[in-house]
């Protein structure tokens, strides 16, 4: 029983963890972010608005019981205690149509609600594939570091070796071991950074990322340059998709309507009303005593206010000054979208080019070295010049990386700002 115990758990520790993909952090952190339970909620609250906009297109019902006591017995003969059950229903005819675009603002609330729950799911998938994307970035970085301390420690070995033999001066072994030194604590600060994005990523997945999982993250999706999101179409699918956007329209026609329903207070109101009494006259009977009086009693009531002391006057000015303020907010935020639109494809377009030239610079660094290491065998090469070589591959390394993980990074801001992330929303 021992051996099959030790055979299974060999076996779970040979077997290959799953690999952890982009898409499968950002539904994780889309399930589990408390910002998008918060949403969420929101949204429901929203919801729940509209139901109770709509609680005046209905019937109110009260049903009630009343006891008194006097002084003395009345001259009506109603005893100095008594008590009487009271049923009524009312129902709002005519209020200046307030009831109505009260409803039409909660449901435009109602839609923003969703609009800002899916503009949330989006902030979220963003901020999760540029932790993601960061995380890439410092791995790759650690991986030149160490080749550059490896690059380093070679050559040392090697001109140690010369200085022993009496060929290569002191001075100029002093000079690799410093540059060997300095690759080695640029080595340290690259794991420094590794550390530091896994905490950035543990936090935009709601969870810390556990040492298991950091060897088992799947970055093939940065093998290939991602599609190109054109100029034209993407800015049209901005306008149009943006949920940050849409959600401010939403508020808008919303405030419109409550406009709207603010002049209703200058409007007369008509109610209707069916009220049923039932009064016992003698002690508390609680409806057992024969001695009552029963009346049922149906009004229709119009009234107007004239003068409130301006309240109605300051509701109407709040009401269009608030649709004023989120019509200018709305065009701010269009050419503040539309800008960024425009940068991140200036961005992004700058990154392409740039990593065009860093694979050439990479591959000119790498033969430059080749060529350098070789002179410097022959003895037509000084220390210096393999120096100057190793110094300006790890640059050119360093320059590609950067180029790559910024055509990804201006990808991403794209696909934030046309809606193009996967949230399962709706």
């Amino acid at each position: 029983m021992k051996r099959l115990l030790v055979l299974a758990t060999l076996c779970l520790i040979a077997s290959p963890l799953h690999a952890l993909t982009l898409s499968e952090l950002q539904q994780e952190a889309l399930s589990g972010r408390h910002t998008v339970k918060a949403s969420e909620a929101e949204a429901a609250i929203a919801e729940k608005k509209v139901q109770e906009a709509r609680s005046p297109f209905l019937p109110s019902v009260d049903v009630g019981y009343e006891a008194n006591r006097y002084n003395h017995d009345t001259i009506t003969e109603v005893r100095e205690k008594n008590d009487g059950f009271t049923g009524s229903i009312a129902v709002n005819v005519f209020s200046g149509f307030k009831d109505a675009y009260s409803l039409k603002a909660a449901r435009f609330g109602a839609e923003a609600g969703q609009l800002d729950l899916r503009s949330t799911r989006q902030d979220v998938s963003q901020n999760v594939a540029l932790a993601f994307l960061g995380v890439y970035r410092s791995r790759q970085n650690l991986t030149v570091a160490q080749d550059a301390v490896r690059l380093y420690r070679d050559r040392y070995r090697e001109m140690e070796l010369k200085y022993n033999v009496g060929v290569l001066k002191k001075r100029d072994l002093l000079t690799v071991k410093v540059e060997m030194d300095n690759a080695v604590q640029t080595e340290r600060r690259t794991q420094a950074n590794i550390t530091s994005a896994l905490n950035t990523l543990g936090l935009a997945v709601g969870r810390p990322i556990t040492a298991n999982e950091v060897n088992a993250l799947d970055f093939s999706l940065f093998k290939e340059l991602p599609a190109v999101i054109e100029s034209a179409e993407g800015k049209e699918a901005l306008l149009s998709s943006n949920s940050e956007l849409l959600s401010l329209k939403e508020t808008l026609s919303g405030a419109a309507m409550r406009k709207k329903a603010a002049r209703a207070a200058y409007m007369p109101t008509l109610d209707l009303s069916a009220t049923y009494t039932s009064r016992y006259l003698d002690d508390y009977s609680f409806g057992s005593s024969e001695v009552n009086g029963d009346d049922v009693r149906l009004t229709a009531s119009v009234s107007m206010n004239l003068f409130d002391g301006l309240k109605k006057e300051a509701t109407l000015s709040q009401a269009s000054l608030t649709e004023t303020a989120l019509r200018h907010q709305l065009r701010e935020l269009e050419n503040s979208l539309t800008t960024n639109f425009d940068n991140a494809i200036l961005e992004r377009d700058v990154a392409i080019d740039n990593l065009a030239v860093a694979r050439s610079g990479l591959a000119e660094a790498e033969e430059n070295l080749r060529v350098t290491d070789l002179a410097f065998e022959q003895g037509v090469a000084t220390s210096t010049e393999v120096l100057d070589a190793i110094f300006s591959l790890s640059r050119a390394r360093f320059n590609h990386i950067s180029a790559q993980t910024d055509v990804f990074g201006t990808h991403f801001t794209l696909l934030r700002l046309t809606e193009g992330f996967e949230t399962g929303g709706r």
